[in-house]
């Protein structure tokens, strides 16, 4: 009985901190890291421990707060919150929790670390998920906290004036983030004008929201080649590498995109993005060591 409470309490947690999302977030900022300093130091632990918390109570936070909607979306109705796994009171406590641990984790690796991350929890919290419910120009400030956890590494790596690769890097993440929001949009827009959020779904046709995802992801795409030639970010060996890699997801997003139904459709092109994203991370903490 003790183990299966157990198992009960962990799936909780996982469901709770968004695991999957708030483990991406700690490696964009490990790539920012590793842009500034090619050594692994005790400062990274501190970084990934505190980015990590972090993400999780501002991912419970967004939860706690969305409570009353997430149980109306088939999407959501099933996470801990709307099904009354765990109380909200109980969720708050775990939110102050991971958010003091995270903190305290940053805060060996200086003020500005901090203050990068303390500003991500209410930007997400208190701007993004409030406006998301007004105007579709939420996700301005929900990319702006997606682009911030690289910025967080490079600090706690001991970058001081950003060079251009980190320059670079975030402004590529907070470009990929705008395609990701919209596919995520499209994709559930009939749970998201269910619970009352704002979609363009209804002024934007099939076609005009498929060629906007295309060539917002070819802007991405051709940013990130332009970018890294002209101030040399990558060595001779990624550069080469590059290029290829973009083409060829260039060519296999295009064909996401005409799938046999439209679910198929965004959520092919959904799991793309987010490979390519992942895929460039691994480049740049590849290229620190050559």
């Amino acid at each position: 009985m003790r183990k299966n409470s157990y198992i009960s309490l962990t799936s909780i947690l996982i469901q709770l901190i968004k695991t999957r999302l708030s483990l991406a977030v700690t490696l964009s900022s490990v790539s920012g890291y590793f842009i500034s300093q090619k050594d692994p130091g005790i400062n990274l632990v501190f970084l990934t421990s505190g980015v990590f918390f972090l993400a999780a109570a501002a991912a419970v936070l967004n939860q706690i707060s969305e409570i009353k909607y997430d149980r109306l979306m088939s999407r959501t109705k099933e996470r801990p919150l709307p099904l009354e796994l765990i109380s909200e009171k109980s969720a708050t406590g775990i939110t102050v929790f991971l958010c003091g641990v995270g903190i305290l984790c940053l805060s060996f690796t200086g003020i500005i670390v901090v203050s990068l991350g303390f500003a991500a929890v209410i930007l997400y919290n208190l701007i993004y998920t409030k406006l998301k419910r007004i105007s579709v120009l939420a996700i301005i400030p929900g990319a702006i906290v997606g682009a911030i956890p690289p910025l967080m590494g490079y600090e706690a790596a001991g970058g001081g004036i950003p060079d251009p690769a980190i320059i670079m890097f975030s402004s590529f993440v907070f470009l990929w983030q705008l395609p990701h929001f919209w596919l995520i949009l499209i994709k559930n827009r009939k749970d998201y004008e269910v619970a009352g959020f704002v979609t363009f779904s209804r002024t934007i046709t099939k076609g005009q929201i498929r060629n906007l995802v295309f060539f917002w992801v070819l802007l991405s795409s051709v940013f990130l080649v332009e970018f890294t030639e002209l101030f040399e970010v990558f060595s001779v060996k990624i550069s080469w590498l590059l290029i290829p890699v973009n083409l060829i997801f260039i060519v296999l997003f295009l064909f996401s995109l005409f799938g046999r139904s439209e679910k198929e459709e965004y959520s092919r092109a959904f799991i793309l993005i987010n490979i390519f994203n992942l895929l460039i991370m691994i480049l740049f903490i590849i290229n620190s060591f050559l």
